[in-house]
């Protein structure tokens, strides 16, 4: 501890001390000692996001090593906070809380410096530097500078860079690398964008404001434009007021009376929905905002529900940059010897909506986790995207259903054709059936559904539609696929959408083969598989899964499959597998609960304590069996089960979700807009929530799931699928 070292250091803590005890304007330091981890049975090392492997949740803590910073065996991390403080319920203490992760994890020894002021970065960065330490992580973009000269002066210490996006990573002159240097940054415009969508889709006056710290800072500018960028992208129409402080970096993010005022004149002036996103003056526009009834609030870096309790009664959401995890794994990866030097971007996104679940519209959240998708797959990008078919605000109304028969100008009518497996069945049909009720409540169509018995009826299924004027004909599931492509062609005017058939002429260079009236509406299954698995091995206690499933005939549940044994061997390649296909064909495959029920009790009996149920009614069975067990554990598919399959929840810790509703009302609505696209569509996928076992989940696991995520979607974990 600082506490213990040498006297030249002691020497100048106490000139400091008593420089400020006399009124000096040196910064307030606090250099505490933080205690040592608990000691328990040891933890292995957690390792590097890229590593393979995870521990599982055991609630173990890593013993610190004794001895002083410096001394053989002794890992030691300060971090330095920008001008902010430790508290600040925001920015500096999630970083903290990601080091004081690395004392319980790792064994650490970790402390801490409060910056008073801008001209004290490098003197507290080299109170560490001095003493031993193995990581000095500092906070915010304003220590960029300070931060790279003491990486530069310390080349045997490794530095984080919170929010210090590092240039020289992407020039041809090597000699300006830093390779002891890493800056953890994240798409703050990403997340600003999905809480500016947020604020948009719940307004109800058609005003949003943003409460702000400086445009000094590069990530607050981002969060305020891509704010700003999410709002308009739902409706072009709305009002935006944003104020940043007018103050320097010394107060701009410690003055929660500004930010509480701020708030207070963007309220007076009919606004809403107020985004709060600058430290503690963003927390004064927050608690402000809460003593207004009706009126709703965003916070920012953290789930601030979980920091600002103050705020609760307007606190819908927060627009998170993932610091605390971020921080833990560029720790553990300087500990293991695996860091690398440059930019790691860590995740982003909107927190829980926590006592506002009930509150926020289903089409709300289907359309965030779409605009998600689209903001990490590039199809959306903040201030370069227009919506075309923006979204009705979350009123109780319903458009009426256009009068008239199907082929009648100004008669706009949808079909369903279900795979063999009916229109109820908790799962694949039933999601992609709401899908098209969702587009006779918002657009006004005339929908109905034929459920197929036999696959041998399906062409004729579809003519029935096809031959009864319909506008848009839905085909459910992949055997679908060439019956739907035939009567594409031969119903040119009719748009087809065909949930989960892939549509390989889009991509081959014979355009005599195209279809222009066909829609494929596909999924990555093998990502959401992977997030069960991983999820599934880090649950499990007695080191065994399993996975009950529909035919090896469907490539989408062969995906599930290979992402579910890929997540779980991620986390731990020694994890047993149990994973049984239904051995029948496409008639029976997925309307067999007894067999779904009778695999899993067979897997139970072989200590599996977790199952994956993947296949329409046969799945459903599984997850069914699974809760008559005591504490195992199952995972559903295709949609939020929790929803669908409520004999389950005894077990149901998520699903493994593929957004087909959300999907299939795009498709529809750009049908009726003009804009229908032919070739392929990605849908959404990931978990669902976890429900009544939210508690039940570690946060390390939470962590670990929502960077995976981000993995998985910009491409720097594959599933090998």
């Amino acid at each position: 501890m600082l506490s213990k070292r040498n006297l030249a250091v002691l020497l100048m803590l106490l000139l400091s001390m008593l420089f400020v005890a006399c009124g000096g304007d040196t910064e307030e330091t606090a250099v505490e000692e933080s205690p040592a981890a608990v000691e328990e049975a040891p933890a292995e090392d957690a390792p590097a996001e890229e590593a393979p492997a995870e521990e599982a949740p055991a609630e173990e803590v890593a013993p610190a090593v004794e001895g002083d910073c410096g001394d053989e065996g002794v890992f030691c991390v300060g971090l330095v906070t920008d001008v902010g403080e430790i508290d600040d319920k925001s920015f500096n203490q999630s970083a903290w809380e990601g080091v004081l992760r690395a004392q319980e994890e790792l064994g650490a020894q970790v402390d801490y410096i409060e910056t008073g002021d801008a001209k004290d970065y490098a003197s507290n960065i080299s109170l560490f530097a001095e003493n031993g330490y193995n990581v000095i992580v500092t906070v915010g973009f304003a220590m960029g500078e300070a931060t790279a000269v003491a990486a530069s002066e310390y080349p045997d210490i490794t530095f984080i860079g919170v929010d210090q996006f590092q240039g020289w990573a992407f020039d041809d002159d090597t000699s300006n690398d830093i390779p002891n240097l890493s800056g953890l940054i994240f798409h703050e415009e990403q997340s600003g964008f999905l809480a500016g969508a947020l604020a948009a889709m719940m307004t109800e006056t058609g005003k949003v404001g943003a409460v702000l710290g400086t445009d000094l800072v590069p990530p607050v500018v981002n969060f305020k434009e891509g704010y700003e960028a999410g709002a308009l992208y739902i409706n072009p129409d709305i009002e935006l007021i944003s104020t940043f402080h007018p103050g320097g970096m010394d107060v701009a993010f410690t003055d929660p009376e500004w930010g509480a005022t701020t708030a207070r004149q963007a309220l007076d002036q009919g606004v809403d929905v107020i985004f709060g996103a600058g430290g503690k003056t963003g927390n004064g526009a927050l608690i402000e905002v809460a003593a207004e009834e009706g009126a709703l609030c965003i916070g920012v870096d953290s789930d601030q529900w979980e920091t600002v309790p103050e705020a609760h009664n307007c606190l819908i959401s927060s627009a998170m940059k993932l610091i605390m995890p971020g921080v833990f794994d560029l720790v553990s990866a300087a500990r293991n010897g695996s860091f690398e030097a440059g930019n790691f971007f860590g995740g982003s996104g909107l927190a829980d909506f926590h006592d506002f679940a009930d509150m926020v519209p289903q089409e709300v959240k289907d359309e965030l986790e779409a605009i998600d998708v689209g903001l990490k797959d590039g199809s959306i990008i903040p201030g370069e995207t227009v919506r075309m078919d923006a979204p009705d605000m979350p009123e109780e109304s319903v458009v009426a259903v256009m009068d008239g028969e199907c082929g009648e100008e100004g008669v706009f009518c949808v079909g369903l054709v279900t795979d063999v497996g009916e229109i109820d069945d908790k799962s694949f049909n039933q999601s992609a059936w709401e899908g098209a009720l969702r587009a006779q409540e918002e657009l006004g169509a005339q929908v109905d559904y034929i459920e197929t018995g036999d696959a041998k009826d399906y062409a004729s299924n579809i003519a029935l539609f096809a031959e009864g004027d319909y506008n848009v004909i839905v085909t459910v599931g992949f055997a679908m696929g060439e019956a739907t492509a035939a009567a594409a062609v031969e119903y040119p005017e009719i748009n087809f959408i065909g949930v989960d058939q892939f549509q390989g002429w889009a991509f081959d260079d014979d355009t005599s083969n195209d279809i222009p009236n066909l829609i494929g509406l596909i999924f990555h299954e093998d990502q959401s598989g992977f997030l069960a698995g991983a999820l599934a091995a880090m649950m499990t206690e007695s080191g065994k899964i399993g996975a009950v499933l529909g035919t090896d005939l469907v490539p989408p549940v062969v995906a599930f499959k290979e992402g579910y044994e890929a997540g779980a061997l991620y986390i731990n390649p020694d994890i047993e597998l149990i994973s049984t296909f239904h051995p029948g064909g496409m008639d029976v495959a997925f309307t067999d609960p007894e067999w779904g029920a009778t695999t899993a009790r067979q897997a139970l009996d072989q200590g599996v304590d977790v199952i994956f149920g993947a296949g329409g009614k046969t799945g459903n069975g599984a997850l069914i069996e699974v809760a008559a067990e005591e504490g195992a554990l199952c995972i559903g598919v295709d949609s939020d089960q929790w929803e669908t399959v409520p004999e389950a929840h005894n077990c149901l810790i998520s699903s493994a979700m593929k957004l087909i509703t959300p999907g299939v009302f795009n498709l529809v609505n750009d049908s009726l807009q003009g804009s229908f696209a032919a070739g392929n569509y990605f849908g959404g996928s990931g978990l669902a929530p976890f429900h009544d076992f939210d508690d039940a989940i570690p946060q390390d696991v939470k962590d670990k799931l929502e960077a995976i995520d981000a993995g998985l979607k910009d491409g720097s974990i594959e599933t090998g699928y």
